[in-house]
């Protein structure tokens, strides 16, 4: 039978993402093929959203993050760093995980096992 499962993915040290990424601007990743943005909220939380706005497809990394939301840079379109909701849409969130041996990002895939 088809599931959806989910694949994790090391993307560093927490201590070290906390400390490379601005409060004031995303951090571009290439995870599994996916072009994914890591962004800090006012409160240090890291949430992990796809680069990609759903208006015109532009990249959210050549944007900014202010008041717990990542601006698109061309329209000002806003999405919630929490949720991914804002502009009457949404862009897709990603599972953030902490381990020993650092943080995890988790893409869903469709498997057959």
């Amino acid at each position: 039978m088809l599931t959806r499962k989910t694949k994790w993915y090391r993307i560093g040290n927490k201590a070290a993402l906390l400390a490379e990424i601005s409060p004031n601007k995303p951090k571009h990743f290439a995870v599994s093929g996916k072009d994914i943005i890591v962004c800090k909220a006012d409160d240090g939380e890291l949430s992990a959203l796809l680069d990609k706005c759903p208006h015109h497809g532009k990249r959210l990394s050549d944007g900014w993050c202010e008041n717990n939301k990542v601006v698109c840079p061309y329209h000002r379109f806003s999405f919630d760093l929490k949720t991914g909701l804002g502009c009457g849409t949404g862009v897709d969130m990603f599972p953030l995980e902490e381990r020993e041996d650092g943080m995890y990002i988790g893409i869903p895939k469709w498997s057959w096992f």
